[in-house]
This record gives C-alpha cells, sequence and structure tokens, in this order.
C-alpha cells in the first residue's frame, strides 16, 4: 500500500521536502501507561505532503527499527510538530518536538474498527497491531486535519520544553505500593495499565485551562487521594521514608507576590487575623475563622468591613485593573506566557479572572522549583514521585544525608514561598517537623 513504508530501502528513498513535519507514535496499547508500552506504528506527514505509516510492531507489515525512523526524522527536519509531547518522550527525545496540544485539541480520533477491538480486548498489550493498518491511517489522516490549523503557533518555551519534561520525570519513578492495601482500597480499570509488579505509575494531564496539572488515570486521582479513611497506607517508600514538602497558605502568598505585599514567615492566616480582629494574640477559634475569611474573600471577592485592611486594599486595586486589562484586551495572559481568549472562559468575573491568574503562577513556580529538584537528585537515590498543586512527594533514601533534605527544601522556597515538611514510613502516616 502506497501510505506504508516497511523497510529499510523504502524509508532512504522516501522523499519529502519542507523542514517541518508531524509526528504521532502510537503505541501497543493505548491504554496503557507510556513506560509500560512500547511503539506499533509511526504516523508521518511534512505539512503540505502526504502522510505515511512506519510500521514498528505490526502484524499486517515488516517491522523497520523504531530507533532508525525517528533517527531518520531527526536528521530531516527542523521542527517535528507532535500530541502529548510528555507521552512522545517516553520513547523519542529531541530538542525538535513542539507540543500542539491544548485543552482544544488533544483528543485522538480512532477508527470504529479500533473501538471495537479495545472494547473487546481492553487489556490486550498488542491491541493496536491487530487494527488494520488502513483504519490507523484514516484515524491519524483525521487527527492530524482536526489540529493543522494549529501547528504553525509559536511554541511558549515554558509550556514545551521545560512542562512536559517535569512531569515526565515524576511520572517514570513510579510509586511502590502494598499490594493488599492498594487492592482493598482502590477500585481500577485494568491492572495491567498501570501496574508493574509493586511499581504503580500516574500519569498527569497538562492540557488544562489553567495550566494547572491534573492526575486522574485508570480510575485513581493520585492528585487527590483520601487524607481521612485510611487508604494511603497503600503507598510505601521504595527506599526508606517519604518526605513531603507543601507550600504553607500558598494560594494566599502567590497574590502577596503578585501585588507586591510584604508577608513574613509567620503564618499568613495569624498575620491577617491580627488585622481582622485587631489584636496581636489570636485564640484558637480565631485562627480558625481568619483561614475561613481569607479563603472566602480570596475566591469570593472582598468583604465590605475588610475593605481597608492594607492587604485587601492592594488586592482589590489589583483584581479591578486585571479586571479592567482583561475586558480591554479580550484575553488573559497567564503567568507562564499561555494566553486565553476570552471565549475560552465561561462566564467569567473578576474573581475568576484572579484565580485563573493564581493557579497559573502555582504551576510555573511549582515546575521551576521541582526542575531544580529533580535535576539536584539526578545522580542520588532520592527522587519526587508525586506532585499535587502545593506538596510534593519525595521517596528519600538515607544514604543521601540529610542535607539532601536540606537542599530540596531550600530549592523549593528558592521562588520566594515558605516550605513545611512532613515524614513518615507510609503516605498515611506523615507527622509534621
Amino acid at each position: 500500500m502506497y501510505y506504508i513504508v516497511e523497510t529499510e530501502q523504502q524509508l532512504k528513498r522516501l522523499y519529502c521536502s519542507g523542514n517541518e513535519c508531524y509526528i504521532r507514535i502510537i503505541p501497543m496499547n493505548d491504554e496503557y501507561h507510556s513506560i509500560l508500552s512500547s511503539p506499533c506504528l509511526v504516523y508521518f506527514k511534512t505539512l503540505n505532503g502526504k502522510g505515511y505509516m512506519f510500521p514498528i510492531n505490526h502484524s499486517e507489515a515488516f517491522k523497520l527499527s523504531f530507533e532508525e525512523v525517528m533517527q531518520w526524522i531527526d536528521s530531516k527536519f527542523e521542527k517535528i510538530y507532535t500530541l502529548n509531547k510528555k507521552e512522545v518522550l517516553y520513547y523519542f527525545n529531541s530538542d525538535k518536538l513542539i507540543d500542539i496540544t491544548d485543552g482544544n485539541h488533544s483528543l485522538v480520533h480512532r477508527s470504529k474498527f479500533a473501538d471495537r477491538m479495545y472494547n473487546k480486548f481492553p487489556n490486550l498489550e498488542f491491541v493496536n497491531s491487530l487494527i488494520p493498518l488502513s483504519k490507523h491511517y484514516e484515524a491519524e489522516e483525521k487527527n492530524f486535519e482536526e489540529i493543522r490549523q494549529f501547528l504553525n503557533e509559536d511554541p511558549k518555551d515554558f509550556y514545551n520544553d521545560i512542562f512536559p519534561k517535569v512531569f515526565k520525570a515524576i511520572e517514570e519513578q513510579g510509586i511502590r505500593i502494598h499490594p493488599d492495601y492498594f487492592h482493598k482500597h482502590f477500585s481500577y480499570n485494568e491492572k495491567s495499565w498501570f501496574l508493574n509488579g509493586e511499581t504503580v505509575y500516574t500519569k498527569y494531564n497538562l492540557y488544562n485551562l489553567t495550566t494547572r496539572p491534573t492526575n486522574s488515570f485508570n480510575g485513581v486521582n493520585f492528585a487527590a487521594l483520601n487524607k481521612n479513611d485510611g487508604s494511603r497506607v497503600a503507598f510505601i517508600p521504595k527506599n526508606d521514608l517519604f518526605f513531603e514538602f507543601d507550600y504553607d497558605s500558598y494560594h494566599v502568598r502567590i497574590l502577596a507576590k503578585l501585588i507586591n505585599y510584604p508577608l513574613d514567615n509567620e503564618s499568613v492566616h495569624t498575620q491577617l487575623g491580627k488585622m481582622y480582629f485587631d489584636k496581636d494574640t489570636l485564640t484558637d477559634e480565631e485562627y480558625k475563622r481568619s483561614k475561613e475569611l481569607t479563603f472566602k474573600q480570596l475566591y469570593g471577592g472582598v468583604f465590605d468591613q475588610y475593605k481597608d485592611i492594607p492587604f485587601f486594599k492592594s488586592m482589590t486595586e489589583y483584581v479591578d485593573k486585571l479586571w479592567e486589562k482583561f475586558n480591554t484586551e479580550n484575553k488573559l495572559k497567564l503567568i507562564g506566557g499561555k494566553v486565553l481568549t476570552k471565549e475560552q472562559i465561561q462566564n467569567p468575573t473578576p474573581n475568576k479572572v484572579l484565580n485563573y491568574i493564581i493557579q497559573s503562577a502555582e504551576t510555573y513556580n511549582n515546575v521551576v522549583s521541582v526542575k531544580k529538584v529533580i535535576e539536584y537528585l539526578e545522580k542520588r537515590q532520592s527522587k519526587v514521585i508525586l506532585y499535587t498543586y502545593d506538596s510534593f512527594l519525595i521517596d528519600y533514601s538515607i544514604s543521601d544525608g540529610k542535607q539532601t533534605l536540606q537542599k530540596i527544601k531550600q530549592l523549593l522556597e528558592s521562588e520566594g514561598y515558605v516550605i513545611k515538611a512532613s515524614y513518615g514510613p507510609n503516605y498515611d502516616s506523615l507527622k509534621n517537623i
């Protein structure tokens, strides 16, 4: 078939003009975590030429060397567009990769035949190799036409480069589980999709409007594990201990930085509570009330009785300017560089726009800081294994020494935010330090 390149000779003879192309690496099973699968096919297309299928491990064709295919592509093109770069990085790491995925075009079409095969054999590790090449080709041609309009968008360095690499680095570590506890507490679709022995793999979705990643995979929401039902006991270290580092009153401190309001290392709720109640020392009830008041105003707008408190006065001025700019320009530039049109934000309000900014600042700061930690731990046993918005779980090896923990804290605080730490033998038994 004219769209299949299945021998080394055919590959060498293939002529393609231009310096840009699009690829999609099709794994043996779409549902498996990428670290537990391998390439089945590579769909390849120049922007103005025809599309081709390069069979790597498919029942209908000879097998090409995946390494040779990717080397050929990498040698001939300056820009290599792809969907979901984080997943592609498991198989192919090139500085030429450009991620074109966002919330508008992240879905991958399947043929009706493929849907039937997945309904019948969801757990079959090589199911894509049994789906006819023609069906794969039709689906990929349809995918390409849907995303063609986005191929010439300028890649944002942060979102194209640092963003997918950081989360791939976290994912690929996996998290050790206690099998008895894990199977007792969690329901999931297929064991083989994310489990390898005593290691479970998470999968971050990076393509959300606010840039805030989610982490729900195979029926388990790893970003919202219940703290109260004992289920966290299922997660145990591969090394010696878990250490969790989390930011203190993170969103409030992010806002304070945005509005240039000075906060010290004392609890934010104590600092603001002193202003609410006009006193130097708070009772436990007043501290609790302060916390409630702060979050209500952060997400719902400033109360009239507190509008003259310096922090909220500065917040109001910032939100008013942000809202005016949003309505004048009909767009919102998030921290990190991503731009949202007014139409992308449903029922916008001043505080909703503010929360988009705060969440993007959270993501940007986290990724910049965690990247430093990952690089620092590269030659050490300890690893970052879980990211949950304002906290980071470290699988810590005692052999790395106490100075490693001190360095991690220092790196996470490098952007100016306050870190708290806890530790324990499993994820359910963490004690504050």
